[in-house]
């Protein structure tokens, strides 16, 4: 579904992303971890196109995001690090807003709203102005949001920032369940509990290049650490570079 094929982008000399290469099939999460300034954000904005990649490729469904982005753009769900949410108008209004930028009616809207804003309970906000929310509330609604066209990919920056325990448990499960029924999910996030728990296969970044990839099961085998948690696996992996 996900293809980055020797990724490189630099701004200014400097290397953010160097020579990543990443596949993500369907019906899996591939979760990259890494400290701030590893290149995790760097490599989201260059999947979804807000970044023109130095050198390499990334193709989406079998379309290049540089040489076709719209229909690389037309499958894919986005959650960025800080939510992108309109605050004049209502939660209801805007994934209106969203749906129809995708292409839906109005029909499908309202069927497709009335089935996501059950995920987080935001029923008795939904109609209130979105500069009204906090900003637990305002993710949520930049996480359905990213749903409403039923894309096959997420692209997904630091997902459970500003979220209660009950909403994060809320969204690994949203998230897990989109995984079950066909779709990708690409997730970038220093939450190394988060991505343990979900994670099909995870890439350990640093220094904008990819150390490491497997499953869990994999990354400890070769780490000779039966049961290293996520935090033990990337600090093994990273320490030996």
């Amino acid at each position: 579904m996900l293809s980055i094929k020797n990724l490189t982008k630099k701004f200014e000399g400097v290397t953010a992303v160097n020579n990543l290469t990443v596949e993500v099939k369907e019906g899996e999460i591939y979760s990259l971890i890494g400290p701030n300034g590893s290149g995790k954000t760097t490599t989201v904005k260059s999947i979804t196109g807000l970044y023109q990649p130095t050198s390499g490729d990334i193709s989406i469904g079998g379309f290049s995001v540089i040489r076709e982005p719209e229909r690389a753009k037309s499958v894919i769900g986005y959650i960025p690090d800080d939510p992108f949410v309109y605050e004049r108008i209502t939660g209801r209004e805007f994934l209106h807003l969203v749906g129809s930028l995708f292409g839906m009616n109005e029909s499908q809207r309202n069927e497709k709203i009335k089935e996501l804003i059950g995920v987080f309970s935001i029923e008795p906000l939904i109609d209130g102005f979105v500069d009204n929310y906090s900003r637990g509330n305002k993710q949520k609604l930049s996480i359905l949001a990213a749903f409403l066209h039923s894309p096959k990919l997420l692209v997904v920056d630091e997902p459970i920032v500003g979220l209660d325990p009950e909403s994060a448990i809320a969204t690994r499960e949203l998230f897990s369940g989109f995984a079950k029924k066909g779709g990708s999910v690409f997730l970038c996030t220093h939450t190394l509990s988060f991505a343990e728990a979900i994670s099909s296969r995870v890439g350990l970044l640093q220094e904008g290049a990819l150390v490491r990839e497997g499953t869990l099961s994999e990354l400890r085998k070769a780490a000779n650490l039966s049961h290293g948690t996520l935090e033990e696996l990337y600090l093994h992996f990273t320490q030996k570079k």
